[in-house]
């Protein structure tokens, strides 16, 4: 493929793994809550980072009746703290000052475990289903075996979704795609901004001309820690090879995990990734967050190719106001084709009306995920 007027790009949202059993944003509130059932029925040694991180955040979020995702939840543990700064009207780093910022980046460190490890926890269920319209989107877009043809693909993929289920559906459509010898996130797989050699991962640009896979918020089973100063980093991606058992999610968290220098969930919530993009924006450098090199690196490269899309299609993304505007401003108003095709069930027009960058250029397709036809 090369990087031209031919390529095509594919947005995917929360919609398209729904039918796998996750949740969309605003069912994850609810969803956590039964997870943390399950979580209860595990000795607490056998769960001692999961468990109290997901208490803490599902009690956080009964305290908060209005807030009913987790990117709400995040956005508001800021939000809180950034006020109580205004209100105190000082700088002055006090004992009252640092222990306020600990607790809420505890808080933020909690909520990220806890949708890591649901995600994760989820994805036995999602296998048995046989990804049936992930494979089928999959075959559409990459065509059939070998696996190594899906290099030359005339498209890319960007999600906003955590879950693995793009990945474990490409493993399973071609069945001579071997784990061990080809890192599934590396640049001769999926082409997701990483390279893995000499058994470490590093951020890398994706190889143009190619087919790539990118998470834009990052992906549940993702580690990134601050190595030997503020601007390294060490990453950690476990490769979707099969699923796994809730004492298996706990045994696969970093012994050092938490604090200034340890391993977080390479997850970035939208507000986060905003506040950070905006630094980018301001300095031409990443942001001090642990994650920012990488999110930011994917949102550069998905702003090119959509440059250079002559289609766009973005699928089962409800354009929920905690996001979207960046997404459009960031992302779509890159795309300089002449058609953007919405494909959701549900019917999100008003959700985009006050995009005026938009107007004329969109297609509505009701199809659900898996099919790709010509929008009406």
């Amino acid at each position: 493929m090369s990087q031209s007027a031919e390529s095509r790009v594919f947005i995917l949202g929360a919609g398209c793994s729904v039918e796998c059993g996750y949740p969309p944003g605003t069912g994850l509130a609810a969803e956590l809550e039964k997870f943390l059932q399950e979580v209860q029925e595990i000795p607490d040694e056998k769960c001692s980072r999961i468990k109290p991180s997901l208490t803490a955040t599902v009690e956080l979020l009964r305290e908060m009746p209005e807030v009913d995702t987790i990117d709400q939840l995040a956005a508001r543990i800021d939000q809180d703290l950034n006020d109580w700064k205004r209100q105190r009207d000082s700088r002055i780093a006090d004992a009252e000052y640092l222990n306020k910022e600990e607790l809420a980046a505890k808080q933020i460190l909690a909520a990220k475990i806890a949708t890591w490890a649901m995600f994760l926890a989820r994805e036995d269920k999602a296998r048995k289903t046989r990804l049936p319209r992930y494979r089928d989107f999959i075959t559409q877009i990459l065509g059939g075996p070998p696996w190594t043809a899906a290099r030359e693909a005339d498209c890319c993929v960007l999600t906003f979704n955590y879950d693995r289920l793009f990945e474990i559906a490409f493993s399973e459509s071609f069945p001579t795609f071997d784990l061990r010898n080809h890192p599934v996130y590396g640049s001769d797989a999926l082409n997701s901004s990483f390279d893995h050699k000499f058994g470490e991962w590093s951020v890398v640009p994706p190889t143009p001309g190619r087919f790539c896979f990118l998470k834009l918020h990052g992906s549940a089973g993702w580690w990134v820690k601050r190595d030997h100063g503020r601007r390294a980093r060490q990453y950690w991606l476990a490769d979707p090879a099969e699923a796994m058992s809730l004492e298996q999610i706990e045994a696969s968290i970093p012994k050092n995990c938490g604090g200034p220098l340890g391993w977080e969930p390479l997850l970035a919530f939208p507000h986060e990734r905003q506040e950070s993009q905006e630094v980018f924006n301001a300095r031409g450098e990443s942001s001090d967050h642990v994650w920012a090199p990488y999110i930011d690196a994917v949102w550069q490269h998905a702003a090119r190719v959509l440059a250079n899309a002559a289609e766009v299609r973005v699928i089962g993304y409800s354009f929920n106001p905690i996001d979207s505007r960046y997404m459009v401003n960031e992302l779509l108003s890159e795309a300089t084709c002449e058609r953007i095709v919405i494909q959701n069930k549900v019917d999100v027009r008003t959700n985009l009306e006050s995009y005026r960058q938009l107007r004329g250029r969109l297609d509505f397709d009701p199809t659900p995920f898996g099919t790709i036809s010509r929008a009406s």
